[in-house]
């Protein structure tokens, strides 16, 4: 059974806790900065809670970790697991700049140890489904990608002062997707943005409402959609239009359950509210593949490349909303 430790102990970190759990592996030890963090999701699953990074690089029974501390920690967190031949599975993005994270890339380039990527969205079934039809020609040629991800509310200030900002952030995910369904280089990205969902975002400089416009060579396009508040719940659809049909990964409900009456036809049940609950299937599914290419030794799925492409594209949406103009993408 792989050991696996979490650096970090907040939301994401307990996410990826339970999927060690349901993925088969065994929760070692957590660190974070804030002890008592540490210590209650350690106490939580029978783990140690330790004081430190090299305290779990120095733990025999470490096989791998994850990477769930704040952006500004990754890279350096991700060079010292890997030189200490721990497998890492680091979450998304990469870092907050493209200077930082190619530095990570030019220090590990021959580094045997698997090092994956946290764009868990690959991972979910629907979403998977939809790319592995366009891959087989389901529906032709693909012409059009919509991806629409809204949030049922606003992150905590708190969270915003170190998240790098909307595209950084929560676009990053769906720049990702559009790079996997696209499968083709992306040569241009216009973005527009605004601040229409919380004014204390605006005063940090970020917007909370964008779409970005992304065309590949062949001129293949893909629209974003993003706000950080849907009253009605978590919003996550994936439309892929073909010369041939059409594909759909439709939004989550909390039940299957439709209501017919005088007044709804079908009316379903309530989205799932968060991506706790929307994308659990994939963190697991997510840490399955993580954990076969550690037993394997194979490539893993997702590269710190993806993470570099990904946050290429985000600057460049950023580029974008501050010139006004579309940016070619090298």
């Amino acid at each position: 059974m792989i050991g696996v430790a979490v650096l970090g102990a907040g939301r994401i970190a307990q996410v990826h806790v339970k999927a060690i759990h349901a993925a088969g592996a065994r929760f070692v030890a957590v660190y974070d900065v804030v002890t008592a963090a540490a210590q209650w999701l350690a106490e939580q699953h029978g783990a140690a809670a330790e004081t430190s990074v090299a305290a779990i690089l120095a733990r025999p029974d470490v096989d791998a970790v994850i990477i769930a501390s704040p952006t500004d920690t990754h890279v350096d967190f991700t060079i010292r697991c890997a030189e200490a031949g721990k497998a890492v599975l680091c979450e998304k993005p990469l870092a907050l700049e493209v200077a930082e994270a190619q530095r990570c890339i030019d220090r590990l380039g021959s580094c045997p140890t698997v090092i994956q990527l946290g764009f868990n969205r690959r991972f979910d079934p629907s979403h998977r489904a939809l790319q592995q039809a366009l891959a087989a020609g389901d529906i032709g040629a693909l012409e059009q990608l919509t991806i629409t991800s809204r949030d049922p509310g606003p992150p905590p200030t708190s969270y915003l002062l170190h998240s790098g900002g909307l595209f950084k952030d929560m676009t990053i995910h769906d720049l990702d997707m559009a790079r996997w369904l696209l499968d083709e280089p992306i040569v241009s990205v216009y973005a527009q943005g605004s601040c229409l969902v919380d004014p204390a975002i605006g005063a940090l400089g970020d917007i909370d409402t964008a779409s970005v416009m992304l065309r590949t060579a062949s001129g293949k396009q893909c629209t974003i959609l993003n706000s950080r508040r849907a009253v009605y719940g978590y919003d996550q659809r994936i439309e892929a239009l073909g010369a041939t049909g059409m594909l759909v990964s439709g939004n989550h409900y909390e039940t299957s359950l439709l209501r017919f009456s005088a007044k709804s036809a079908g009316a379903p049940t309530a989205l799932q509210n968060f991506f706790l609950d929307r994308y659990a299937d994939s963190y697991r599914l997510e840490l399955i593949d993580f954990l076969d290419a550690v037993r394997t030794g194979r490539a893993p799925s997702v590269s710190l490349g993806d993470g570099l492409a990904a946050l290429r594209l985000a600057e460049a949406a950023q580029q974008s909303l501050a010139s006004g103009q579309a940016i070619a993408v090298n």
